[in-house]
């Protein structure tokens, strides 16, 4: 058996009050598309149960571990537990509440990345080295289903409507159309998909 699946059998004294804590808490909703986001890009887990994937993600995707303790940011007891038994990716930075980001939110490699967004939609994936942030006084919104890659940048006033994909490296200082895929500094569209 894999070491990994190993490290959640052995952790489930943390892994089960973190569960409980994140499936009882004010964005439970959103907490369950968090799972179902993190399930669908890791494939391979897809026939496990869900506090199975919750304690995968946890002991193994630390990024995952900012995702929920952003969702208790309101309930002071169950942040304070649960990041006394699970530790966050410190140079993940989500500064947002969870009232204004959707469920499903899914960050690879979340190294050194900034999230601070007016306002974040469904199901979408941030990679590392990645800012969104204030120029000043505004701040990005952000659609349902979009892709943010590799050390992009998303700063000030725009919208990235839904289905967008930011390439890697980019500088968004417009707004990005529903389903289209930019890049470039400053980032510009390449290809446009079709987005439903």
């Amino acid at each position: 058996m894999n070491h990994r699946y190993i490290k959640v059998y052995v952790n489930m004294w943390r892994i089960l009050p973190f569960y409980i804590i994140c499936k009882h808490c004010k964005h439970k909703d959103k907490v369950d598309l968090d799972i179902a986001m993190w399930k669908r890009k890791n494939k391979e887990l897809n026939e496990y149960s869900e506090l199975f994937l919750f304690g995968y993600f946890a002991m193994n995707m630390i990024e995952f571990r900012n995702v929920m303790l952003n969702r208790l940011h309101r309930n002071k007891i169950g942040y304070v537990i649960s990041r006394m038994l699970f530790k966050p990716l410190e140079s993940l930075y989500i500064n947002m509440p969870p009232e204004k980001i959707g469920g499903g939110l899914y960050f690879l490699h979340g190294f050194s990345t900034i999230v601070a967004a007016k306002e974040i939609g469904n199901n979408c994936s941030i990679n590392q080295q990645v800012t969104i942030g204030y120029n000043g006084k505004d701040a990005p919104v952000i659609g349902n289903d979009v892709t943010i890659t590799v050390g992009s940048i998303v700063i000030g006033n725009v919208v990235i409507n839904d289905g967008a994909v930011i390439g890697a490296g980019s500088v968004v200082k417009h707004d990005v159309e529903a389903g289209d895929i930019v890049a470039g500094v400053p980032a510009t569209s390449i290809k446009k998909k079709v987005y439903r």
